[in-house]
């Protein structure tokens, strides 16, 4: 990047936060330090007195995948702690010294990695040790690293001019985004139907327990279920988009990276019978049906296409629980490593409250449109 396109990029950005207060990334940070603290403590139940504290033992066995997971799983928390740290000390007049921002991300980090490993050793099947803690320290050393140096300062810069350029301002908009960030990351396990509506079955079930995916009574629910969610999804989307884009583009090409994210998953993480178990013919009919009839619900004014993505993304939540089918989840993984049952449970989590999630994000927002009316 040249010198003078650096200093557009920093100018343009240091206008924005005298305007844009950043809610939105505080908000991802206490999300994601929620999900850290799920995938350390789940499943929460079977707390007992420690009779010894393995923090301060070293491991017998070393893992090369815990010991890599460890570090990508907090390298994202150093980084978000330090970016929010120098953008909220530069909104407040002071001076962003990148080495202050460093130390509080991998202090934070390092505090929260060490309060889960000791209360890991209260709970059954976990186990507290202090390569984990370090391997978490080391992953936020990169994030707050990454973030703190000159490209990574000039990197970020050049994501926030591009998120005003593509993307309306106002934090309803990041608000939005994180949702959506939240859909894709839900999309990685390929045993949950693709737009919440499916047939993964466990193949262990007898035939005469199986719905047939040609039967009326169970096709017509499900595609209907995953039309009405394919068109909330697509008009949730061009609500975050600035002015001018092109909505419905957009929109198919967020749901081809979704349902080519769910490929690529089941392909490395399902067994072989169920690669394509999820893509039945209501999932077909369901998202032909959801991009055409977008195609015509996308050219309504905003204010209207935010009442009509809440109304859908409700009905469309109502009838993939009415019409899903689904199997034992962890019989359907074909996957040798660690970390199966937290990444199960915590997508699946994620799949089940972010209708309920993002129904009360519209209906906020479709509230303020009115008001501002």
């Amino acid at each position: 990047m040249s010198t003078s396109s650096r200093s557009v990029v920093s100018n343009f950005t240091q206008r924005l936060m005298k305007f844009e207060p950043w809610r939105a990334g505080r908000g991802a940070l206490i999300l994601y330090v929620l999900v850290i603290v799920y995938a350390s403590l789940n499943p929460f139940i079977g707390w007992h007195r420690p009779e010894s504290f393995t923090l301060f033992i070293w491991p017998r066995y070393i893992a090369s995948f815990d010991i890599v997971l460890n570090v990508l799983a907090y390298a994202p928390l150093g980084a978000l702690v330090a970016a929010i740290w120098r953008r909220h000390m530069g909104r407040n007049g002071n001076i962003p010294l990148a080495r202050w921002a460093w130390m509080v991300a991998v202090a934070a980090a390092a505090a929260l990695s060490g309060a889960l490993e000791l209360l890991q050793a209260m709970l059954p099947g976990r186990v507290s040790s202090p390569l984990d803690w370090l391997a978490n320290t080391g992953g936020a050393i990169l994030g707050a690293t990454a973030v703190t140096i000159a490209p990574g300062r000039v990197a970020l810069a050049r994501i926030e001019y591009w998120r005003y350029r593509i993307f309306a301002p106002g934090s309803h908009t990041d608000w939005g985004l994180l949702l959506l960030a939240l859909w894709f990351f839900a999309q990685l396990n390929p045993a949950i139907p693709f737009f919440e509506a499916g047939n993964v079955l466990n193949p262990q079930l007898s035939s005469e327990k199986l719905p047939q995916p040609y039967d009326p009574l169970y096709l017509l629910p499900q595609a209907a279920g995953i039309t009405f969610n394919v068109c909330g999804f697509a008009l949730m989307v061009s609500l975050v988009l600035a002015p001018g884009r092109r909505a419905w583009l957009t929109a198919a090409l967020a749901i081809m990276f979704g349902f080519v994210a769910k490929v690529s998953m089941a392909a490395l993480m399902l067994k072989a019978p169920q690669l394509i178990g999820w893509m039945g013919p209501g999932t077909v009919i369901g998202l032909t049906a959801g991009l055409m009839l977008s195609t015509f619900l996308l050219s309504l004014s905003y204010r209207w296409r935010v009442l009509a993505a809440t109304l859908f993304v409700f009905a469309g939540g109502l009838m993939a629980k009415m019409s899903s089918v689904y199997g034992e989840a962890l019989r359907l993984f074909d996957w040798p490593y660690g970390q199966l049952v937290n990444f199960a449970s915590l997508t699946s989590w994620i799949h089940e409250v972010w209708p309920l999630a993002a129904f009360i994000y519209l209906a906020v927002v479709f509230v303020k449109q009115r008001h501002s009316h």
